[in-house]
């Protein structure tokens, strides 16, 4: 996600010992939905939306992409996290050993550093926009309120959970991110035009702070090489990337993109010849060109 990267990125996290134990012991199983819903028994309301929009994520890769993952969810708030969670830090959404993708029921302490860090750093005019927009953080007045947004990362969490499911072959860190991120723009693009305009102004904003972007090679190499600031700037950069592809030509980009990268048992020279007949959206190509000093070639 935007704060730590999901899957194959787990090497960055910091594990803790579960007790032992059923993952479902003490949690309450919400109806209604097409996948499996365990939530704190205090946090439904929360889990009911996140699972809402987990379910809009599923529903569009069906309908555009023709795929759909297997997704099961387990939504926890600070009370259950110790006991049902695999990793520390609470709100960090990962998947579990059983495959459970796990969030918190509340947005993972980091957004609120992050909050303050736009009060810092940001210029006074772009940050009272930022907080007319998403409203005030209540623990810092000059910061942006970020838990809508957090909450709707789900979706970016979703489309990494078929990623890696569907056996897409990413060359890039930067790629696979650019992929989660096309999927939660257009996802709020058709379902939530408030969600795409909290995310818009937040990727508008960033663009004051691009110098604190990190390099390429950092960005690369995961979020043990940058801070969680630097990291969601790089996401920020990305998503403004990404938006100018939707916003020219829809999800044609997208599914371009998944092709791409789509795992194939066709003859290498064919799959090669295939590759190259499907070039990147000109915005989504240059990405690497956001980053700053890196020497690190990273072909589109």
């Amino acid at each position: 996600m935007f704060v730590v990267p999901l899957s194959h990125h787990h090497a960055a996290l910091s594990p803790h010992r579960r007790p032992a134990g059923s993952h479902r012991e003490g949690l309450t199983s919400l109806r209604g939905f097409p996948f499996p819903v365990l939530s704190s028994a205090l946090a439904t309301a929360a889990a009911t939306r996140i699972a809402l929009r987990a379910q809009d994520a599923c529903d569009f890769l069906h309908s555009v992409l023709g795929v759909t993952p297997q997704l099961s969810l387990r939504v926890l708030d600070r009370r259950n996290w110790a006991a049902h969670a695999e990793v520390a830090a609470y709100g960090v959404t990962h998947v579990a050993a059983n495959g459970d993708l796990i969030i918190g029921a509340t947005p993972a302490d980091a957004w609120h550093g992050v909050s303050r860090y736009l009060a810092r750093r940001l210029p006074a005019r772009e940050l009272a926009q930022l907080v007319d927009v998403h409203g005030a953080y209540s623990a810092h007045a000059r910061g942006p309120a970020l838990d809508a947004l957090a909450e709707s990362l789900i979706i970016h969490d979703v489309a990494h959970v078929l990623a890696d499911q569907q056996l897409l072959t990413f060359k890039s860190r930067w790629l696979e991110e650019a992929f989660a991120n096309y999927v939660l723009v257009a996802v709020l693009g058709t379902n939530d035009p408030q969600g795409l305009r909290l995310l818009g102004s937040l990727a508008e904003a960033a663009r004051a702070l691009d110098d604190g972007l990190p390099t390429l090679a950092d960005f690369e190499r995961g979020a043990s090489r940058t801070d969680v600031a630097s990291s969601v700037l790089a996401e920020l950069a990305i998503t403004r990337a990404v938006y100018s592809a939707y916003a020219s030509r829809d999800t044609r980009p997208l599914v371009d993109l998944f092709e791409r990268v789509r795992t194939s048992d066709a003859d290498a020279d064919f799959e090669l010849g295939r590759l190259a007949a499907q070039p990147l959206h000109s915005s989504i190509a240059a990405i690497p060109s956001l980053f700053p000093a890196t020497d690190v070639g990273l072909a589109a």
